[in-house]
């Protein structure tokens, strides 16, 4: 059972920004965790989306258990995605 994986405008607006190697690198990486995304996808701390660690980058995200679907909010430097 595979989780589905979407993406928000926001999100894909943010991954547009980053340099081409490195968003090919989140993209793969969110593409392998659609298997299970509760093994490597950590709860964000007082708030109910996960975040998913790719070198210096974080993908924030909603997983919806019942539907079996992953939605990604924002995308970006491990500085700059939590501030919103």
């Amino acid at each position: 059972m595979n989780y589905s994986l979407s993406w928000t405008r926001q999100a894909v607006k943010e991954l547009g920004k980053l340099p081409k190697p490195i968003a090919l690198r989140i993209f793969d990486k969110l593409e392998l965790i659609t298997e299970d995304p509760h093994r490597t996808a950590e709860r964000c701390e007082g708030y109910p989306w996960y975040h998913q660690r790719v070198g210096a980058h974080r993908a924030i995200l909603d997983i919806n258990d019942a539907d079996l679907l992953i939605s990604v909010r924002h995308v970006g430097p491990r500085k700059k995605v939590y501030n919103r």
